[in-house]
């Protein structure tokens, strides 16, 4: 034999040696074929207790320790009903202004954003109206927070009335208000906008104060944000 030459390496494990076979990777690939056959009962990741309850060949022990299991894993699955509940009445909260019943700016901005989002799709084109109480902080000095809180649901009243037909609508700031519309077109838009002041003027406070405001309108487009929406409408304030 050459010395020189190197021997053979033979494979370790049950393939090894002569006759061995297809050796280790045959073994891991039988193993694998097999582990992709074999049925998993469900697809959710979730323990389903129920399905082994009614699994065949259970022994007495085995039954009253899934029986045990499944009476411990009920109140768990209603105590997380219960805690996602109340998650999503804490998310609708932080978008709902405190003072009158709308949106605040974070939960408009989320709305916008979705509208903006679905204009690809649709030939629709709504607009911005941005409304900015003119003499609310005059009301706010002169007649106090409680007056003041009354004027800000008193004109969002107006702007959210069903005749205005506003897809959504809230409050951005101290005295700005904010609505989307879908009218004709910018003409439209300035038309219902019109309106909502007609409104605005006619409509006086318990203690006898006219509402002043100022409107700006802007075309929503799309792959436009949020925020250049609101800060068009607001360089058109008039």
């Amino acid at each position: 034999m050459d010395v020189n030459q190197a021997a053979p390496v033979q494979p370790v494990g049950p393939g090894g040696g002569h006759g061995g076979g297809g050796g280790a990777t045959g073994d891991k690939q039988d193993k694998e074929e097999k582990n992709q056959e074999r049925p998993t009962g469900h697809t959710d990741p979730a323990i389903n207790v129920s399905g082994l309850l009614g699994m065949d060949g259970l022994t007495p022990e085995a039954q009253h320790a899934l029986e045990r299991m499944a009476a411990e894993l009920e109140p768990l699955r209603h105590q997380v009903e219960q805690l996602q509940a109340a998650l999503e009445a804490a998310r609708d909260l932080t978008h709902r202004h405190a003072v009158v019943p709308g949106l605040n700016r974070r939960g408009f901005l989320a709305e916008l954003e979705k509208i903006i989002h679905r204009l690809g799709t649709t030939e629709a084109r709504p607009a911005l109206i941005l409304l900015h109480l003119e003499n609310g902080d005059d009301i706010r000095r002169t007649q106090g927070l409680q007056a003041h809180d009354g004027a800000l649901r008193q004109v969002y009243e107006i702007i959210s009335a069903d005749s205005h037909q506003a897809l959504m609508s809230g409050i951005l700031s101290g005295n700005d208000f904010a609505l989307v519309v879908l009218e004709s077109g910018l003409d439209g838009a300035r038309q219902k906008a019109g309106q909502i002041a007609d409104q605005l003027r006619q409509a006086h406070t318990p203690d006898g104060l006219f509402l002043q405001a100022r409107i700006g309108v802007a075309l929503l487009e799309p792959g436009m944000t949020p925020e250049a929406a609101i800060d068009h409408a607001d360089r058109d304030f008039r």
